[in-house]
């Protein structure tokens, strides 16, 4: 079939499965698919601009496409994305107004375009298309208001949940701190006092070999002391808000493992993020790299007790309360977790290498930041011998 407008060719079946001209018949469809036209643009193209007078529809047939709005500085705000099947620029039919927002192509797109004086002249002679017309936009209206109620109740709900989560975990986190500090304190009040001891008058004059060991006690114990310290800090961190961006996920994945083997080459760890296509997500980059700097450390550290190996990291397309998400596993090969063990994982201060100097806290900020800033949630599955999978799921826009 070729448009009357750009002599474009559109095949005539191009508009079926599309929600806007579902109430259409198949040869209504086929007639206004005639009067369009389908191109191909490249990823960063901008198919609508905010504040221009509205004259096409557009139907996204294939890819990912940014809804962004101007913001009172002259910045960019997202407000959303649209993708394979969805329609955008769809009130031009109606009002020919100006685009309340700008649309750019996110990856590489194919888009059906529908000028409005051509759909027009084809719908004028015909009340009962127009009729249809104005049922779908109304329903398509109604369907995103109650959306947009549903997703404000369900978000109110999460941070409610993950604010009680971070409660839960400070309080668990401040006994667990005074109960840690304790040690080192009470050996450095003791090698102190040794110290005073040493000094008194009349002890003679000090010997070098005297000072060392409780020189050493101090400067180790207040070295702990200090650790404790910054790792509860971190905890606390979890809750700061940053600015959000539109990222690709994958590749910001990809980006953080990259940057963590240049710091850490001593670890013998090997990070794969497995291909795939781009995965749009509005969100933080920072928080991201805490928890993936975390467990990748955990696993290197527990998985395989510092020797070599291996973690491959998987992001795919999944729903978090009824809302797109992205899921994000992180897997290792390596000892596992006994299944007694994984109820308490992320519990402040929980851990079973004390011995080699490990705090426990952790798998307590990965959690605490999951469900915090990034709105997410985690999930580990494990068995001694089968490694450690850990899979966070976070919604595509915070």
């Amino acid at each position: 079939m070729t448009s009357a407008a750009t002599g474009t060719t559109t095949p005539g079946g191009i508009l079926d499965g599309i929600v806007l001209f579902e109430a259409f018949s198949p040869e209504e469809r086929a007639a206004v698919a005639s009067r369009g036209r389908v191109f191909d643009a490249a990823a960063g193209t901008v198919l609508m601009r905010e504040g221009d007078i509205a004259s096409s529809l557009y139907v996204l047939l294939d890819g990912t496409v940014r809804v962004v709005r101007n913001d009172q500085f002259g910045g960019q705000v997202e407000v959303g994305f649209r993708r394979a099947g969805d329609c955008f620029g769809e009130m031009a039919l109606i009002d020919g107004g100006a685009r309340s927002a700008s649309v750019i192509a996110a990856t590489p797109v194919t888009v059906f375009e529908l000028e409005r004086e051509l759909f027009l002249a084809l719908i004028s002679p015909s009340p009962d298309l127009l009729a249809k017309l104005l049922r779908e936009l109304s329903r398509m209206i109604r369907e995103v208001s109650e959306r947009v109620v549903r997703e404000d109740l369900e978000r109110r709900t999460r941070i409610a949940e993950s604010a009680l989560a971070r409660q839960r975990a400070i309080t668990q986190a401040v006994t667990g701190l005074a109960h840690e500090l304790n040690t080192p304190l009470g050996v450095c009040v003791t090698a102190a006092s040794h110290l005073q001891e040493l000094a008194r008058p009349g002890n003679g004059p000090l010997a070098t070999e005297e000072l060392r060991e409780p020189a050493a006690l101090l400067d180790a114990n207040l070295a702990r002391a200090v650790d404790l310290v910054e790792a509860f800090s971190a905890i606390a961190a979890c809750q700061n808000a940053e600015p959000l961006e539109a990222l690709d996920l994958r590749q910001t994945v990809a980006d953080i493992a990259a940057l963590f083997a240049v710091q850490y080459p001593d670890l013998q760890l090997s990070l794969r993020v497995m291909p795939g296509a781009p995965c749009p997500w509005i969100g933080c980059t920072q928080p991201l790299e805490r928890v993936l700097n975390h467990l990748f450390a955990n696993a290197a550290a527990h998985g395989y007790a510092g020797g070599p190996g291996a973690v491959e990291v998987t992001v795919e397309p999944a729903t978090l309360d009824a809302v797109p998400a992205w899921t994000l596993t992180v897997r290792d090969r390596g000892a596992g977790i006994p299944a007694e063990h994984l109820p308490i994982l992320t519990d402040p201060f929980f851990t079973t290498a004390r011995g080699r100097g490990h705090k426990g806290l952790g798998l307590a900020v990965v959690f605490n930041t999951v469900t915090g800033p990034l709105g997410g949630r985690i999930a580990f599955d494990s068995a001694p011998g089968a490694g450690t999978t850990v899979t966070i799921t976070l919604p595509q826009e915070l």
